[in-house]
């Protein structure tokens, strides 16, 4: 039976080859659907993990480094850098704006406001915010608005140049631009952003670097008793919690994608072997005129099927990874890394089992189909 399955497959090269095709274009949406659900959890993590601190402080109440408001007060640093064992404390927080430029959409985008921590992290092109209205974009809000060093980055009215353009410096699909606090201050008197400055963030977060060879656990613990206002969180904690507002927030729309991927190849492989049943029928006739069981037949139809699911895989591989290599260089705001090995596993072994149904599929087909058939004209 088995030997009959592997001879079919390699005598009809053309339908095998368009089969496989077929299930690897199918696998590879799912893969790519992975991708950027793994994608966006990732960035969500690294806001936080990027911004190179051993505690970072946010106000009391507080839970997540992205998509939140902080407000700490405005002598928070000093009574922090005053504790023994702690090295500094960069200032740092984010204002939301929309960028807008002529005959392009509009975006939305994070001001990642710093003083001396926690600015870009790698640096693709120019240098970082070195001197007055400096500005360092990330990649996607360059390629989307055809900016290059040395251009001028408005937002309000508010005119920056850009000195440096970063990458992987996004979130919640939005990008981030990274300016120093003395450019902050003067772009909300000058800007028509806001009217109030004392209703705007001026002190989010501060990122505590720890003397070598101190307990971090017992700084956290001092940090949080001088300043009652605040609390201290490891980088990891916070990024967690950010994955966990990702997941909820998202998880169930791309869920249902992801699923609705899953159904498509199980109809793919469904209809591709209900058709493989149908074109054989004579063959199948012929074998249970000769004593094979209809559970065998079918047997025989599910082998094929993972066959050709193993066969089509390492393609769907191939596929969804030039896929996400040209959203990320036509998009680079978003992050689809299509080869983690967790979610290429999960797909793997849910297109097998997908396979195996779909395979099931014609079973009733097969169980009433009449020997006398390979008689007939």
């Amino acid at each position: 039976m088995l030997r009959l399955i592997f001879r079919q497959l390699i005598y009809e090269r053309f339908r095998t080859v368009l089969t496989c095709m077929a299930i690897s274009s199918a696998l590879a949406v799912i893969l790519l659907l992975e991708g950027f659900q793994t994608g966006l959890f990732v960035q969500l993590k690294n806001v936080s993990l990027n911004r190179g601190a051993d505690l970072i402080v946010a106000q009391a109440g507080v839970r997540n480094f992205v998509a939140s408001r902080s407000l700490l007060p405005q002598l928070s640093r000093r009574v922090i850098e005053s504790i023994e064992g702690v090295e500094v404390a960069h200032p740092i927080t984010s204002v939301p704006v929309i960028y807008e430029k002529k005959g392009y959409r509009k975006s939305p985008v994070f001001l990642m406001v710093y003083d001396t921590g926690g600015g870009p992290t790698v640096i693709k092109e120019g240098r970082t915010a070195t001197k007055p209205r400096d500005v360092v974009i990330d990649e996607s809000l360059a390629v989307l608005y055809d900016l290059k060093v040395g251009d001028p980055f408005i937002v309000s009215d508010f005119t920056f140049t850009v000195s440096g353009i970063t990458t992987h410096a996004s979130a919640l699909f939005t990008a981030f631009a990274f300016i120093k606090y003395d450019d902050m201050i003067d772009f909300f008197f000058d800007s028509d952003l806001v009217g109030d400055i004392s209703n705007l963030p001026l002190l989010s977060f501060l990122l505590v670097k720890v003397q070598t060879g101190v307990n971090i656990r017992d700084i956290g613990a001092a940090i949080e008793k001088a300043e009652p206002a605040a609390d201290v969180f490891f980088p990891e904690q916070l990024s967690e919690n950010d994955l966990n507002l990702g997941r909820t927030l998202f998880g169930p729309v791309l869920g249902v994608l992801i699923g609705a991927g899953y159904i498509i190849a199980l109809l793919v492989v469904g209809m591709i072997m209900f058709a493989a049943v149908h074109v054989r029928l004579r063959n199948y006739g012929v074998m249970k005129a000769m004593g094979f069981s209809s559970y065998s037949l079918v047997f025989g139809i599910a082998f094929e099927s993972l066959i050709m699911i193993l066969l089509a895989f390492p393609l769907a591989l191939v596929l969804a990874q030039l896929g996400a290599w040209f959203i990320e260089i036509q998009v680079p705001l978003y992050l689809v890394p299509v080869l983690e090995t967790v979610p290429v596993l999960r797909t793997l072994v849910a297109a097998l089992i997908l396979g195996a149904i779909g395979a099931y599929l014609p079973y009733r087909f097969i169980a009433k189909l009449d020997p006398a058939i390979v008689f007939r004209g």
